[in-house]
């Protein structure tokens, strides 16, 4: 076990890690934070939860003269009006209450005012440290708290919060469950989901008989907890007649297991794509456990943990904004599901082999170095990119891996817009939504494949993913308040569809490539927008927004000879021929009077 001058040291050592990431980076606003610094500086001048209409115009100048972004941000149109006019935003306010003694401190010595939420999550960050040192271990300690949450210290956002007390929570189940009671409960301020631990906790103590009933501290916890477990929906009840106004934000319906799932699997905000090795650990400690003593593992802080998982998934799967902002790519609700690790880790701490704290210590130093770089609070927030592992399983292999569409829409958009079609930059994987016509859904320059009828009904969204030469398509998972609308000038016309499969398919597309740099050939393009596919011996390119004197300019590695087709007749407009290879571009003027053409190209000495 970890002694108390070695938790010391290495507690003193890592808050001084955390200051060193907070110095830095820049101050910044993220997500919901303008929401709990307005909150804070209303608690700094001694004003109640709720903002007062006079008040507004001057707490949204303060924020605004911290972040220009912010000026404008109106917080009228961000709260919600009770029966006294006054407003509350949607998300509670006890966080920013914890952090307005240090607002004060910060405001004191002209700092920035987001410095006081960074006091605050990295004294609760010392706190859950030094709870679990000594019961976890510090390879264990350093794989849960060296990991993505590091990328929130500074960040006036509740995601520390939230892992900080339910790392204390699940900790101190066994051993101090006074404050467990107290962790949970206070975690469950900013998210009710939450008080599930609280509850299943309580059960467990006063499932220990008489024991629970003498026991002051045990008492004390129950009912500090348990006024904090209801202080949120109390309080909304009590102003708005409902126990959370974040129910304003839910999803109708039960959700999917797609849904469900995702915080642990998709590639893209899941722990798989951001934290696998949370997850290695998490198979590794199984089969240790397995093949040791599983029977003494199946404890009732186990139970509690599974059924917490169970019920974190299911309440953040009802979120209507599923892919959110505020963060560099890992969902935030997936921080929540970072502490379940405590009582396995903890498990294995007292009974784990050598081989398996050597492992566990090789593990950690992995995910503090990877951590470091991937989610150093400096990192802008870029939840509008695919993760590595994603973008592999999009492009190399679609058919394993079909999110939830928001998820793919948002960021191969790289925004929040809600449109379709929306392919990869290869055509490897495509979202389409059916409107219940017969018009054309297919976006363009990818090759136009028949879609089947169950694609087509109205509100019917699938996915097509290619496999060689042709496109499996299955529906999309995953429920819609408000399915994706149809940007129609992306699309291939649906009398164009036919005659561009047939240049496609004579040109082999299958073995060509839609990237420009690849195909190499065109250099310049003015007065259309212009799309590409092929490679350097044949070629299509696609003209939309033709003006009167559009061009390109090619750089053909041998003589060339094609014709530019209208795709919706079939008909060649022109014929084309360019010689090469030279040292010039090789100019070719686009047929004015079009709306949209192909150009099909091919060597001369291509087979």
């Amino acid at each position: 076990m970890t002694s108390d001058r070695s938790t010391s040291r290495a507690l003193l050592i890592a808050v001084a890690f955390a200051v060193c990431l907070v110095a830095g980076s820049p101050p910044r606003i993220v997500g919901d934070g303008g929401e709990y610094l307005a909150q804070a500086i209303n608690f700094s001048h001694l004003r109640g939860p709720a903002l007062r209409p006079a008040d507004i115009p001057d707490i949204q100048a303060r924020i605004a003269a911290f972040d220009p972004v912010l000026a404008e941000w109106d917080i009228n149109d961000a709260t919600v009006a009770g029966r006294d006019r006054r407003r509350d935003f949607l998300h509670f306010w006890f966080y920013a209450l914890l952090a307005t003694p240090a607002l004060w401190v910060v405001t004191a010595v002209g700092a920035a005012p987001t410095f006081a939420f960074a006091i605050l999550n990295l004294v609760l960050l010392g706190l859950a440290l030094r709870v679990a040192l000594p019961r976890l271990g510090t390879a264990a300690s350093v794989l849960l708290f060296a990991s993505p949450i590091i990328w929130w210290i500074d960040k006036a956002h509740t995601e520390v919060f939230t892992f900080s007390l339910l790392v204390v929570a699940f900790a101190l189940m066994r051993e101090r469950p006074w404050w467990a009671l107290v962790a949970a409960g206070a975690a469950a301020t900013q998210n009710p989901p939450i008080g599930i631990v609280f509850g299943l906790v309580f059960l467990w103590v006063a499932a220990r008989g008489q024991t629970f009933w003498r026991d002051r501290r045990v008492i004390a916890g129950v009912a500090v907890g348990g006024v904090l477990a209801l202080l949120h929906p109390a309080y909304t009840y009590a102003r708005f007649g409902t126990p959370s106004l974040l129910l304003r934000a839910r999803r109708p319906g039960l959700p999917t297991l797609a849904e469900m799932s995702a915080l642990v699997l998709d590639p893209t905000i899941g722990l798989i794509g951001n934290f696998p090795i949370l997850l290695i650990v998490g198979i590794a400690a199984a089969i240790v456990i397995a093949r040791r003593d599983w029977r003494r593992a199946l404890t009732p802080e186990a139970a509690i943990v599974a059924i917490s998982g169970a019920a974190f998934l299911f309440s953040c799967a009802q979120t209507t904004n599923f892919h959110h902002g505020a963060t560099p790519s890992l969902s935030r609700y997936a921080t929540w599901l970072i502490p379940l690790a405590v009582p396995p880790l903890a498990w294995l701490y007292r009974h784990g082999s050598r081989a398996w704290q050597r492992f566990l210590l090789v593990a950690a130093a992995t995910s503090a170095l990877v951590s470091l770089f991937a989610f150093h609070p400096r990192v802008p927030q870029n939840s509008h990119e695919p993760t590595w592992l994603a973008t592999y399983l999009w492009t190399h292999h679609p058919a394993w891996d079909n999110p939830v569409p928001e998820v793919f829409i948002e960021t191969e958009l790289h925004n929040e817009e809600s449109w379709a079609p929306v392919a990869t930059r290869g055509c490897e994987k495509i979202l389409i939504v059916g409107h219940g016509t017969d018009e054309g859904l297919w976006p363009m320059p990818c090759y136009p494949a028949p879609i089947p009828d169950r694609c087509l009904t109205a509100g019917a969204v699938c996915y097509a993913n290619r496999h060689g030469a042709r496109y499996d398509f299955v529906p999309a998972p995953g429920r819609w308040t408000e399915a994706p609308r149809l940007k129609r000038e992306w699309t291939w016309p649906k009398d164009a569809e036919a005659q561009v499969r047939a240049q496609y398919d004579a040109w082999h597309w299958a073995d060509l490539s839609f990237d420009p740099d690849v195909v190499g050939v065109l250099r310049q393009s003015v007065g259309a927008d212009v799309s590409v596919v092929g490679r350097p011996d044949r070629f299509i390119l696609t003209f939309q927004n033709i003006g009167a004197d559009a061009l390109v300019r090619l750089r053909p590695t041998a003589p060339m000879t094609g014709a530019f087709i209208d795709p919706q007749t079939g008909a060649t407009v022109q014929p084309v021929h360019v010689d090469g290879p030279t040292d010039d571009l090789q100019t070719v003027t686009v047929p004015p009077g079009h709306h949209l053409l192909l150009l099909t190209m091919r060597s001369d000495h291509a087979s």
